[in-house]
């Protein structure tokens, strides 16, 4: 229901081995179908149904036929959910058989049976007086959202007790399947599960008859009834299987549903690609308005909201078609493990994501199931969640396909996908829980998996990272220092794969860590200069991350001076050796360090100023452990000086050295540059590089006080062309060291 990298490790704390990249060969485990009731009398091995509806009102009359197979021996009574249904009479073998009801139960004696004995009751029964309550049958005269007369049930989780007679628990699957013989008006169509075996018109009323030979879950069971345009279409998939497709949609939404609908061969393809055949004999699509949900998927014939016609819903056809495998097939044993469902379902809608545009999956999760962060996935774990929230969007769908995810990082692909077939197989037509799952994963994996099924699955709730990146300073730098704290929501540690990428000139290079303490520290090394370091950058942990940057709050406007003022940065909890000052004339940069030796406090008084031009500023965090390593920049801010050399605003003389614009600037061949100095003193002007190498020096030496020219004519201290780009000229004079950005183009 919808909806190869080298590393050095200077570990503070690790964790466990991450699974190996290789295919690994292990045969499928296959067990018996679980049974999760010792005391229930008698297995249903099929249900049969022979209904009536008129479609003027909400009436239906049914005889079900249940043929069983007794467990034990002396069974004379069968106990049968029953809720809601009016109960005429209790048939075996056409003689009539004593009942009663009680407690939305119906208990009915049969003729004594031994142990693995067959019986078959057949059960005449109509819908009760239920007032205003709508359970399990709904019907609706034409009018607002539905265009026609409508009529469908909807059984999931626990509702098919409240319009047919059975044994309404998701483990107790009817082993040969059910029929449907269902008797409408003339001008009505019937869709319900397997294939439709026959139609029969007499005195102005049709019976459709469906027949589904799998075995299925009374909660997958349905029918819908309304005046439906149905059209069919074939999938074919890659492993040769041809599948058919019916379709009952209103006749105004039968073009649109052409469109809307085409893409299902190419999701059964990528499914079956997955995950093995398609399990039924056909697959369908039944629209329906007024609908509570957005879609059901019961077995074979999925309900769907009109809206997913009319919105063009791909990622919710997707989900439905999913849980052909996983619900349908292979089904939650008891709904406390109802994430096996919905959560593989919507990681499916992932995978889609991923077959569709080619990338992977992160960024269709961080979308559609963020709500795994917040609402009730904070306060209770995924199995075994109150009835009440068992399809709670942030628990079992949204966190239960955060599960899947996970779980698939921490395999790896060539494990994950043979874990997942060998699943189906071990359970297919039957029911698996929680437990079933967690061995057939410990069995591909080759190791214990509690750590993680404890953490994730039991309990409730997610981590919360603190990352703090130094990178060298140096261009030429090979590694760089990660440290990460950790904290989550509910105090306990979680111990995860985490996957670290450096992005280098080749690209991004990726390599696994683990992390299991409130701190840790790596130092990852690359054989290319790193440019930056992420974390899991493809997004295949639940989580809060946040990157830890210092936090420039202001730019303070002063005479002949601009000083940056910083808050204190406390994410690192080692402590940091202080912090870099860097400016620059652009937001775009290049920004070019201004302080000599480290700062050990948070504001920085920058007197080397140019007129007339924004000055910007960024702030970086120097590691406390290695001073040649900072973070990343803070955010940017500019201010504007008032009262340097130039300005028009400036009173009278200069105070200290100021360098002036050159010009031209661009250039080509030649620039001048124009500076004024306060007193005689020792001089230097020189031009570097964006990396911070000098390239030219034009002025060393005393010169007296006043204006002075220098000109550069593009080329370096050794008479070579300096290569076109932008450079940074500075003056370092009577204590000032002014500066401006200078392009030379070619």
């Amino acid at each position: 229901m919808n909806r190869s990298l080298l590393v050095l490790l200077s570990l503070l704390g690790t964790a466990g081995a991450f699974a190996a990249d290789a295919p690994e060969t292990r045969p499928p485990l296959r067990t018996a179908p679980a049974r999760f009731d010792s005391s229930h009398a008698y297995d249903v091995m099929s249900y049969s149904l022979d209904l009536a509806v008129t479609m003027a009102n909400d009436s239906l009359w049914g005889r079900q036929r249940i043929s069983a197979m007794a467990r034990a021996a002396g069974l004379d009574t069968v106990a049968l959910n029953c809720a809601d249904l009016a109960v005429d009479s209790v048939l075996q073998d056409g003689a009539a058989r004593g009942f009663r009801i009680a407690n939305d139960t119906l208990y009915a004696g049969i003729a004594p049976a031994g142990a693995g004995g067959h019986f078959a009751l057949d059960i005449h029964y109509r819908l009760g007086n239920r007032g205003t309550a709508r359970r399990g049958y709904y019907w609706y005269p034409q009018g607002g959202e539905a265009l026609k007369p409508v009529a469908y049930t909807v059984s999931a989780p626990q509702d098919a007790r409240c319009w047919m007679p059975c044994f309404d628990e998701p483990w107790d699957k009817a082993d040969s399947g059910c029929a449907f013989s269902v008797t409408v008006p003339d001008g009505y169509a019937v869709a319900a599960n397997g294939l439709l075996t026959d139609t029969v018109c007499a005195g102005g009323r049709t019976t459709w008859t469906w027949r589904e030979d799998r075995a299925i879950a009374t909660y997958l069971m349905a029918f819908h009834v309304s005046q439906y345009a149905h059209w069919s279409d074939t999938a074919r998939t890659a492993a040769g299987d041809t599948v058919p497709l019916e379709y009952y949609v209103w006749p105004v939404d039968s073009a649109a549903s052409r469109t809307v609908f085409a893409t299902v061969p190419g999701m059964m393809d990528a499914f079956t690609g997955l995950f093995g055949p398609y399990p039924f004999a056909k697959y369908g699509m039944a629209a329906v308005a007024p609908f509570m949900f957005g879609g059901m998927e019961n077995q074979g014939m999925t309900t769907i909201h009109r809206g997913w016609v009319t919105g063009n819903d791909q990622y919710g056809i997707a989900h439905e078609l999913s849980h052909m495998w996983w619900g349908d097939l292979v089904t939650c044993g008891t709904w406390a493990d109802i994430w096996l469902n919905e959560g593989f379902a919507s990681y499916c809608e992932a995978l889609y994501y991923e077959r569709l545009t080619g990338n992977a999956p992160g960024q269709y999760m961080a979308s559609a199931f963020s709500q795994a962060l917040s609402g009730n996935a904070l306060t209770y774990p995924i199995y075994d969640p109150p009835m009440a929230l068992i399809y709670d969007y942030s628990m079992e769908y949204a966190k239960g396909a955060w599960v899947t995810q996970m779980l698939r990082g921490v395999l790896g692909d060539p494990l994950f996908f043979p874990m997942m077939r060998a699943y189906r197989d071990s359970f297919a037509q039957g029911t698996a829980v929680t437990a079933d799952f967690q061995r057939i994963a410990e069995h591909h994996y080759g190791a214990a998996l509690g750590w993680f099924f404890d953490q994730w699955v039991h309990r409730a709730g997610h981590p919360a990272y603190g990352a703090v990146v130094y990178h060298r300073t140096h261009p030429d730098s090979l590694s760089a220092i990660l440290r990460l704290t950790q904290t989550s929501t509910t105090g306990e540690p979680y111990t995860m794969p985490i996957v670290v990428a450096c992005s280098t000139a080749a690209g991004l290079r990726r390599t696994t860590v683990w992390d299991s303490l409130p701190f840790q520290q790596w130092t990852v090394t690359d054989t290319l200069p790193i440019q930056r370091l992420l974390i899991d950058p493809d997004n295949l942990v639940l989580k809060v991350l946040t990157s830890q940057v210092p936090q420039l709050k202001r730019v303070v406007k002063g005479f002949h001076q601009l000083t940056p003022v910083w808050a204190r940065f406390t994410a690192d909890p080692a402590g940091v050796a202080g912090y870099n000052v860097y400016r620059s004339f652009s937001t775009s940069g290049p920004f070019l360090r201004v302080n000599a030796a480290v700062i050990d406090d948070t504001m920085y008084a920058d007197t080397g100023l140019t007129a007339g031009v924004m000055h910007y500023y960024a702030i970086t965090a120097v590691c406390g452990a290695d001073t040649c390593c900072e973070t990343a920049f803070s955010n940017i801010t500019g201010q504007k000086p008032l009262g340097v050399a130039g300005d028009p605003g400036s009173p009278g003389a200069p105070l200290g050295a100021s360098l002036q614009r050159n010009s031209p600037n661009p250039f080509r061949q030649a620039t001048t540059f124009a500076f004024d100095v306060p007193v005689e003193g020792p001089v230097r002007l020189a031009l570097y590089n964006v990396a911070g190498q000098r390239v030219r020096t034009l002025v060393d030496g005393t010169l007296p006080a006043g204006r002075h020219t220098a000109r550069w004519d593009g080329r370096d201290d050794r008479g070579r062309r300096a290569a076109a780009g932008v450079y940074c000229c500075r003056l370092a004079a009577g204590g000032a060291a002014p500066s401006l950005l200078v392009q030379l183009v070619r």
